[in-house]
């Protein structure tokens, strides 16, 4: 994730900038230069914007990467979760007839099934007769009894294995967003600052070719960005709560409590967006590693001993957790929703991440527990 500090978000899309508009709204400098320097300061421009447009492509592509949306990852994942439970049960089921059953026939002597096998086997034994007959019988039904419970502990394991797939494809997709906020991040730095040369050109820079084809092309690149973001949003409000593993639940507890206001909920959201809660430790397509997804430059800032094991390690929950905590405190993350959400665009700059990411945290809060079951 892109770690780089924006004091504001800078780019406003769809903003439509004209040559003319942008020639009006330049300050002009003390020395406005010579020919050869504005059409330099103009060339600079045209190419921070070449740079802008490049960012946008890369985070068009990083969403188009996307293993799979999100919206249906995620259904695939409960669906899974709903089978593999009614699988188990009808396995628990399935052992607790075959119990019955042999209780019923070597204990109470009853009739199973209308076959009346236990009643001979009592009157085989206690009369003299040959059990042979009775017990070949017995046989017979608790190797059936067993092919039942075998076949039912099958079905529940293979439902287990696929509900765990189809969980590890949901934390993917979401992971997939991660890295398309990481692009959007940088894409928006880039369409700030490109926007901010050409507004600062000369009159007689602004009036060139070059700035005018730049202004354009910024135009373009601004309106592709829109298009982006919208339908990096569409994606990114399929993602919901998931429980939280019960040692990563301590851990958001803890070093939310190391921030007067934070709720443990905010860190549980990062946690479940950045990594899954530590399923997907990294590195992302941007550099970031460990549970929470950090820059190495950033965790040297913010990086804390979590566990009091003398090291400081991005690939530690604990270090990992207890560092978010002081990164979001730093930037915001105990003062209310408006600071909660200035700290999550410092994460990344997009404004969709900020939406998910609380109302992930939001979810959590409504919950009567965070830890999984």
């Amino acid at each position: 994730m892109n770690r780089r500090s924006l004091p504001a978000l800078v780019l406003v899309l769809g903003l439509g900038l004209g040559a003319g508009g942008l020639a009006g709204a330049a300050p002009a400098l003390a020395d406005p230069g010579t020919a050869a320097q504005a059409r330099q300061e103009a060339a600079a421009a045209a190419q921070a914007v070449q740079r802008a447009g490049e960012r946008v492509t890369a985070a068009q592509e990083a969403l188009v990467r996307q293993r799979s949306d999100v919206a249906n990852a995620v259904s695939s994942s409960i669906g899974a979760q709903v089978q593999a439970d009614h699988e188990e049960r009808a396995a628990d089921t399935a052992r607790t007839r075959t119990a019955q059953r042999v209780r019923s026939i070597y204990i109470d002597g009853g009739v199973v099934g209308g076959a009346g096998r236990g009643l001979a086997l009592l009157t085989s034994l206690t009369h003299g007769a040959d059990p042979t007959v009775a017990l070949a019988g017995l046989s017979a039904a608790r190797r059936v009894d067993d092919a039942v419970d075998a076949a039912a502990r099958t079905r529940a394991a293979s439902a287990r294995e696929d509900a765990q797939q189809a969980d590890g494809g949901a934390v993917a997709a979401v992971a997939g967003l991660r890295d398309v906020a990481a692009q959007v991040s940088a894409m928006t730095d880039a369409l700030a600052g490109a926007q901010q040369r050409l507004q600062a050109l000369t009159a007689e820079a602004a009036s060139l070719q070059a700035a005018e084809d730049a202004a354009a092309a910024l135009a373009a690149a601004q309106a592709r960005a829109a298009a982006l973001n919208a339908a990096a949003t569409s994606s990114a409000e399929g993602v919901h709560a998931r429980s939280v593993p019960a040692d990563y639940d301590d851990l958001y507890r803890r070093a939310a409590a190391t921030c007067a206001g934070m709720r443990p909920e905010l860190l549980a959201a990062v946690g479940q967006v950045e990594s899954g809660h530590g399923v997907n430790v990294g590195p992302s397509s941007a550099g970031a590693r460990g549970p929470m997804q950090f820059m190495p430059a950033t965790f040297a800032s913010y990086g804390v001993d979590g566990d009091d094991d003398g090291t400081v390690d991005v690939q530690d929950p604990a270090d990992a957790v207890f560092s978010a905590a002081k990164y979001l405190c730093a930037n915001g993350g105990g003062q209310g929703r408006d600071g909660e959400a200035g700290a999550l665009f410092r994460y990344n700059h997009a404004d969709w991440y900020v939406a998910m990411v609380q109302r992930v945290a939001d979810e959590l809060t409504g919950s009567a527990s965070l830890t999984s079951p």
